[in-house]
């Protein structure tokens, strides 16, 4: 399994649980080769994960509703987009800059411009951007976006990513973050706590990436303790949440385990000093 095929597992996950995501394009990403692979993952790692994906979804979109309605005119930057959806929920008037690695991109650009012209998906204003964090030096990343970026607010967007990198990536990503954005801009993030480590289904998690992965498409297994949120010096840590708190507000009617039982991912609003 490559990475980019975790963006097919996590927008069929949206799609079983649309109640709960609010995305009600997730399906039209769905295959037969994802579908294929589902019941050995939720067997080999745990059945939640769909409705916990579902949760993340559900959480961003809300925060992104909250900032682009007071902000209806700024841009929302997508890093590591993957098949995410939010643009078509968000206004119309809103820009989006998509950035993930560049198979994602380009087969995403194709499908959506097409649905787009048939009307399947709402007309949507979208940039692309191509581009492998781990390679690619901060300096590009900010010359490329600089094309795409007006005076407008920013709303920045890291789901799904950081478990994927290094630190020394990821310290670099979040000081091109500083770099571009604005006071009062908001940045969402989403990783791992750190005691994750100690659970279960954690280590089936690492067990099933180490059995299935491809070789030549490595990650870094990366967790995030709290206080590496708190210690930004260009931001202010707005919102601490994570997947099983929020099915208390989203999910009431689904009952989860305990939260060590879990594959429970913790969530971040940051605001731009």
């Amino acid at each position: 399994m490559q990475i980019h095929e975790t963006a097919f597992i996590i927008s069929t996950y949206r799609s079983i649980h649309p109640e709960v995501s609010k995305d009600p394009y997730a399906h039209l990403w769905n295959n037969s080769k994802t579908d294929s692979l589902l019941p050995e993952i939720l067997d080999s790692i745990s059945e939640h994960e769909p409705l916990l994906h579902s949760l993340r979804n559900r959480f961003f979109l809300e925060e992104m509703t909250a900032f682009f309605e007071r902000y209806p005119n700024a841009t929302l930057l997508n890093f590591g987009a993957g098949f995410s959806m939010y643009q078509f929920v968000l206004p119309e008037t809103v820009l989006t800059v998509e950035i993930d690695k560049e198979d994602i991109v380009n087969y995403k650009k194709e499908k959506v411009t097409a649905w787009m012209k048939d009307g399947t998906l709402p007309k949507r204003k979208i940039n692309y951007l191509s581009m492998d964090f781990n390679t690619i030096a901060v300096n590009k990343i900010v010359h490329e976006l600089t094309k795409s970026l007006t005076d407008a607010p920013t709303f920045i967007l890291l789901e799904g990513v950081l478990f994927f990198l290094n630190s020394k990536t990821t310290n670099e990503l979040f000081q091109l973050f500083g770099a571009i954005q604005k006071s009062g801009d908001l940045l969402g993030s989403v990783s791992y706590d750190p005691q994750v480590q100690t659970t279960d289904v954690y280590q089936k998690l690492l067990a099933y990436f180490d059995k299935n992965n491809d070789t030549n498409d490595t990650f870094a297994h990366q967790t995030l303790p709290v206080s590496f949120y708190q210690n930004l010096k260009e931001y202010t840590l707005l919102k601490n949440t994570d997947e099983f708190e929020t099915a208390r507000v989203y999910a009431v009617n689904y009952t989860l385990p305990k939260k060590a039982e879990v594959l429970n991912e913790s969530f971040y609003i940051l605001k731009k000093n």
